[in-house]
């Protein structure tokens, strides 16, 4: 995660001192798809986030987006001996760094993106439930609150949009393809069922940008 905040500060940086224009905003919209498979997935489908987009030679850009995500789950499990039930509540930063080619086309440019999207997910999950003691049918409630312990993970991000410009206003919807490389989230409750991340992620954005240079 580190490493790559520095390769984009050092390729904005770079940017900036070349005299590209410039362009600063937010990005937001919706994901049709869902965070979890195995469990009831209560993820919120809104992401939104801040933008920037360097603008390079040869109709090429770089854009950098900080997107902001609320990740959640339910799932539950019941046999002889007991009987629990999981949620999560987390926040999901994403860092998508992509390289953006733009279509010389009068009044609205369509372009298409390649990057990767570091990402972070922490929060908490809660479990209640009860056991079984199974000689004398006694049920023992519990609950307990702990931390998420999901590893960073890493995507590969495609899409394209077109986008409009004016005057100093940019305008820029489209749609974005990632596949992350691993899944962080996955549990399993012993003999019962079992549950992870999904790697196939399509989010539908529109980013606002102001042409700052």
């Amino acid at each position: 995660m580190r490493f790559s905040y520095w390769v984009a500060t050092g390729i904005l940086s770079g940017c900036v001192c070349l005299g590209q224009p410039l362009s600063i905003g937010v990005a937001g919209g919706g994901r049709p798809t869902d965070d979890v498979i195995g469990a009831t997935p209560e993820s919120r489908r809104y992401i939104v986030g801040p933008m920037a987009e360097l603008g390079l030679p040869w109709s090429f850009a770089i854009e950098v987006d900080a997107l902001y995500h609320r990740n959640g789950y339910l799932i539950g499990y019941g046999n002889f001996a007991g009987s629990i039930i999981e949620s999560e509540r987390a926040n999901s930063w994403e860092f998508p760094m992509l390289f953006k080619y733009k279509l010389a086309v009068p009044k609205v440019k369509p372009f298409v993106e390649v990057g990767l999207a570091p990402r972070t997910i922490s929060g908490t999950i809660s479990e209640s439930g009860f056991d079984v003691d199974i000689m004398t049918d006694q049920r023992t409630p519990f609950s307990a609150v702990a931390k998420t312990n999901w590893n960073s993970s890493f995507g590969i991000v495609t899409g394209g949009g077109v986008q409009f410009g004016m005057g100093r206003l940019r305008l820029s919807p489209e749609v974005r393809y990632t596949h992350w490389t691993s899944t962080p989230i996955n549990g399993t409750f012993g003999d019962g069922p079992s549950y992870r991340g999904t790697q196939e992620q399509v989010d539908v954005l529109i980013g606002i940008g102001w042409r700052v240079r």
